[in-house]
């Protein structure tokens, strides 16, 4: 917050305003119960104030400002509040989105939904039932119907960087990339890293999605993204919906950043020591 007060960000996206150097932000969510609605909208208004929220389409495809930051609003794993809530308020503001789904975790029975919750996707089982529930097969097909892009997360939220079957990881991607693309009727062009993680020490993740026919992929390692960035190793900023809006201010501008540098650049010094 400091650096925010300090108008870090103001001034460093200023000089690549004038070096005209788009930047990117990533933010990602995953689910919407009651609890955060409010300040998810909140967070929604000031992207829409205050950023250029672009498509993963557009990022790929060079269509940015150097006027503001742009920003790409992603989600994860395949929540009910999806369509409950991120829908209707994305298409009232008129921002683009991108919605990474596992397969596995869409068209459930409620017990079925618990049992994904509890082994797939939570560290701690017991706060399974603090979630809204999986998406089911029409709801699925409501998000791409709505404008919004569908992207691939694994079957089972698999965590491939632990994955030392090869089999089983290429069934994963591409099983959960035709499994959307059958219940969507729209091709699934990106893919998001089940918790982030995108090093296998024995297969070349980045390799197998290429070959299932992915154009890019996103981490969860934060950062800025430019046109350099490598396409299947985008940064995203992990981002609680019940943020306070100040808090969300200050990283999506990348006041954080500042933070870590600064933090670096201290170890350094005193290591050098």
């Amino acid at each position: 917050m400091l650096f925010y007060y300090l108008g870090y960000s103001r001034t460093r996206n200023l000089l690549l305003r004038l070096k005209h150097q788009p930047v990117a932000r990533f933010v990602t969510y995953h689910d919407l119960p009651p609890e955060v609605v409010g300040q998810f909208r909140a967070h929604l208004h000031f992207l829409r104030r205050n950023t250029n929220v672009v498509s993963l389409d557009d990022f790929l495809g060079g269509r940015l400002t150097s006027g503001k930051m742009n920003v790409v609003i992603t989600f994860d794993d395949g929540y009910k509040s999806w369509v409950r809530v991120a829908v209707p308020m994305l298409l009232e503001l008129g921002l683009p989105a991108t919605f990474f789904v596992s397969s596995g975790f869409v068209g459930l029975t409620a017990e079925g939904e618990t049992e994904f919750v509890r082994s797939k996707l939570l560290s701690q089982p017991d706060d399974s039932g603090k979630l809204t529930g999986g998406l089911g097969i029409e709801d699925l097909k409501q998000i791409v119907q709505s404008g919004f892009t569908v992207g691939g997360h694994t079957v089972n939220h698999c965590d491939l960087a632990e994955q030392g079957d090869e089999d089983r990881l290429r069934y994963e991607i591409a099983e959960d990339k035709r499994r959307l693309e059958q219940i969507t009727g729209k091709p699934v062009a990106y893919f998001a890293y089940p918790t982030g993680k995108y090093v296998n020490p024995k297969i070349r993740l980045a390799d197998v999605l290429k070959e299932s026919g992915y154009k890019g992929a996103v981490t969860t390692v934060s950062g800025f993204n430019r046109a350099g960035t490598n396409p299947f190793f985008l940064h995203r900023e992990l981002t609680d919906a019940s943020m306070q809006e100040r808090v969300f201010r200050a990283r999506v501008l990348g006041n954080y950043d500042a933070v870590r540098s600064l933090k670096r650049g201290m170890r350094r010094v005193f290591h050098q020591r």
